[in-house]
């Protein structure tokens, strides 16, 4: 059996729910932490079955939901995906998601077979391809072998409906497309609710040894603790958080059915291993955060959600004398990519910012800028790193190639697709790519993702900077920014380790803004930077 397939599979018992940096000032109902010795001695960590008995969710396996179900999916991701895809493929992962769930259970395809062996190696379920167009015979083939592992295995013969529909759909979306999200019924009532919104208060990064703390939102629970910035977290309620999917980190962090997080760290300054238990708080999240740093305008998008754009131009309407501004991207990994372009349309003056490329004809479009640029032309500086991810890339990558903006830092995560959301049958959404984005220099972030002009991993103290501009206005600045489109996997291996991902540390941030706000205010080596 292969371990990522079981691991993957057994991921699924947590739904999704969605982290987001939030606003350091508005939390609510926040307690000073640590907890008083007493709740510490009276706490024990009880995990709340999700998958309850109810009304939500229904004890039998309903042929006729399960058809319905899986004929809207097949559908759904056969007219969408940013790539074409065939029924099989499709059943094959999701096969492939039910055989991990699974544990001890084998699934092979062959050119017109589907064999299913047991853990004792006993051939359970054979059946025969169908044509790979047949939409309604792959739905049927694939309810026949779920009904097949319901007698032959006990983890699926126990699992509910939306359970089974959960697993298989999850491997599937994720296996195509590392963005991709699947929201069940459930957590989609809860969000509505605003149910699932508690949080610690700081954004993260997957590290080998656990989650590594990047940022900590002022007066947030996190922030009263003795958890600091670079800080290792390891282990949460005695789990190892190098072992849990980025789906069960969230849904731990953000969901309300634990109050309490019990919490093993390892401390970047001493080295030592420590242990706190927090309380979670509720959470109000903003998109943007805006604060001046020596009288220059420093814009924090956390996220670009639904009105993103509005409250930048309420900014900027604002900001009418500054010399410019920056905009500090790090961190920001979801969003609306609809809400990118129209956060980049502020500040570019006509033109095609952007197009976009599907396997549909439907997904292949031009943006273009309306006239009027709501920071007047003034310089514009962008930091992003590993942590930038999605939409964010979209809007840097817009702003880069449009010549609007010059990008620094470390290259960003590599998915900056377009993408759509969908409502299956049973009410579930699902989200996926279906379309790249290309900026107006004709590049796109798939894969390689944003490439700063200047790569921050170099400068380790201020004469750096000084020397860095020195050389861009002598002409001795090489950009080493990729011109075309071609990402083999050892071009990208080598891009990457040439600007390597910095620590998240106060002096690494305080020195990438530093350097951000010497290009802006240094005209000749701004305008040298601006992509020609």
């Amino acid at each position: 059996m292969d371990y990522k397939k079981v691991l993957l599979g057994l991921s699924m018992l947590c739904p999704f729910a969605s982290m987001a940096k939030a606003d350091p000032d508005t939390f609510s109902g926040v307690e000073i932490l640590p907890l008083k010795k007493q709740e510490v001695l009276n706490y024990e960590y009880k995990p709340k079955e999700y998958w309850v008995k109810g009304t939500d969710i229904v004890d039998d396996f309903s042929i006729d939901n399960a058809q319905k179900f899986y004929t809207s999916l097949y559908d759904t991701i056969s007219s969408n995906f940013v790539k074409p895809i065939t029924h099989q493929e499709i059943t094959n992962k999701i096969l492939e998601g039910l055989s991990g769930f699974a544990e001890q259970l084998s699934i092979e395809t062959t050119n017109n077979r589907i064999l299913i062996y047991d853990k004792n190696l006993k051939l359970i379920g054979n059946f025969t391809k169908v044509s790979d167009n047949d939409t309604e015979s792959w739905v049927n083939i694939l309810i026949k072998i779920i009904l097949t592992l319901r007698k032959n295995n006990e983890k699926i013969a126990t699992a509910q409906q939306e359970q089974i529909y959960y697993v298989s759909t999850l491997y599937l979306l994720k296996s195509l497309d590392a963005n991709a999200t699947y929201l069940d019924p459930v957590s989609k009532a809860k969000e509505t609710y605003n149910n699932n919104s508690t949080s610690l208060g700081f954004t993260y990064r997957r590290t080998t040894f656990g989650i590594q703390v990047l940022s900590i939102f002022k007066d947030s629970p996190i922030y009263f603790s003795e958890i600091k910035t670079g800080d290792l977290i390891t282990a949460i309620n005695k789990m190892p958080t190098r072992s849990l999917t980025d789906e069960q980190l969230e849904y731990i962090l953000t969901n309300t059915d634990t109050d309490i997080l019990n919490i093993d760290y390892v401390s970047y300054i001493s080295n030592k291993p420590e242990n706190i238990f927090l309380r979670k708080s509720q959470i109000i999240i903003p998109s943007v955060v805006s604060k001046k740093i020596n009288d220059i305008p420093v814009i924090e998008i956390q996220n670009f959600k639904s009105g993103s754009a509005k409250e930048l131009k309420d900014i900027f309407e604002k900001t009418r004398n500054e010399a410019g501004a920056i905009f500090d991207l790090r961190g920001n990994i979801s969003g609306l990519s609809t809400e990118a372009i129209e956060s980049a349309n502020l500040f570019i003056s006509g033109g095609d910012i952007l197009k976009t490329e599907g396997f549909h004809d439907d997904y292949n479009q031009t943006y273009t800028a309306k006239d009027g640029d709501h920071a007047w032309g003034k310089p514009i500086v962008i930091i992003v790193d590993n942590t930038t991810k999605g939409p964010a890339e979209i809007f840097a990558s817009i702003m880069e190639g449009s010549k609007r903006a010059v990008v620094i830092g470390t290259p960003t995560f590599g998915n900056g697709n377009i993408q759509k959301k969908f409502t299956l049958s049973n009410n579930a959404d699902i989200t996926f790519s279906t379309s790249i984005s290309k900026n107006a220099k004709d590049i796109s972030v798939d894969k390689i993702g944003v490439v700063p002009i200047i790569c921050t991993s170099s400068i380790t103290e201020e004469r750096d900077i000084k020397l860095l501009l020195e050389n861009i206005k002598n002409n001795k600045f090489i950009d080493s920014r990729p011109t075309d489109n071609n990402k083999t996997a050892e071009t990208i291996k080598n891009i990457r380790n040439s600007c390597k991902a910095l620590f998240p540390s106060v002096e690494t941030t305080n020195l990438m803004l530093k350097t951000a706000m010497e290009i802006l205010k240094d005209s000749v080596a701004y305008n040298k930077l601006l992509w020609k």
